[in-house]
């Protein structure tokens, strides 16, 4: 499916499409669709589940405590959850398994110890909380009614992520460690935002499927995470540092 951008069409104002709607214009399901297709979460996708499996083998292997285990457990149970929503969102659309390799770079990173899961979950759960999770207020129903529940869900992983980042940098040994991945996970991070001169990017914004565009949304991602990290003694680097897409 090719899909052609449009700048000159907009959004009937406050309406809200129903899955099935015959009313809803061609270039808002195909961008739908191409968003949701694109996002990692999906069940149907073998990828993503040979992901979980990796990251649930990981987190069982390098988690030190068991308390925390079952709070991991408790967020891959999410992940999974996730992976069906997208799954039956894009089955009423339409559009049926997808078997696709994740580009992020991202997540091809090894998880070498606590410290990189912590950041994976830390700052790359994080990014799902501006661009892959801010779906309130979106215009199409099925989206719309899981959209907190996604959101706040991201923000339970980001903050796992983070709070594990506190336990590993209170020890000289792990804020050396943390202060060497940063180097790594944080332009990894920034670079889950897309290109800043994405087309694609403004289309969403255009049709209510996001609030802000890729630039934006880092630029906004980068003000809030920063000062947290800074907090914690971590030396981040420069914002352009080590980037793929600017």
């Amino acid at each position: 499916m090719t899909l052609t951008v449009e700048s000159g069409v907009a959004p009937a104002q406050g309406r809200v499409y129903a899955e099935g709607d015959p009313e809803m214009p061609a270039e808002f399901r195909e961008l739908l669709v191409r968003m949701l297709s694109h996002h990692l979460e999906n069940s149907t996708n073998p990828q993503y589940t040979a992901l979980l499996n990796q990251l649930w083998e990981r987190g069982m292997t390098l988690i030190p405590d068991q308390r925390l285990k079952v709070t991991f457990a408790k967020l891959m149970q999410q992940e999974v959850e996730h992976g069906a929503i997208t799954a039956r969102i894009l089955e009423g659309l339409g559009v049926g398994p997808i078997d696709a390799p994740i580009q992020q770079y991202f997540f091809h990173l090894p998880i070498e110890s606590f410290c990189d899961l912590a950041f994976f979950n830390g700052v790359g759960d994080r990014v799902g909380c501006y661009i892959g999770e801010t779906w309130d207020g979106v215009p199409y129903r099925p989206l719309l009614e899981v959209a907190d529940r996604l959101h706040k869900d991201e923000v339970f992983h980001a903050t796992f992520g983070m709070n594990n980042l506190r336990r590993i940098v209170a020890t000289p040994e792990g804020l050396a460690e943390a202060n060497e991945r940063i180097k790594i996970w944080w332009p990894a991070a920034l670079d889950m935002f897309g290109r800043s001169d994405s087309s694609f990017s403004d289309a969403y914004v255009r049709w209510g499927l996001r609030k802000k565009n890729n630039a934006e949304l880092r630029e906004q991602y980068i003000a809030d995470t920063r000062p947290m990290l800074d907090k914690l003694g971590i030396t981040v680097p420069d914002d352009t540092a080590n980037r793929r897409y600017l």
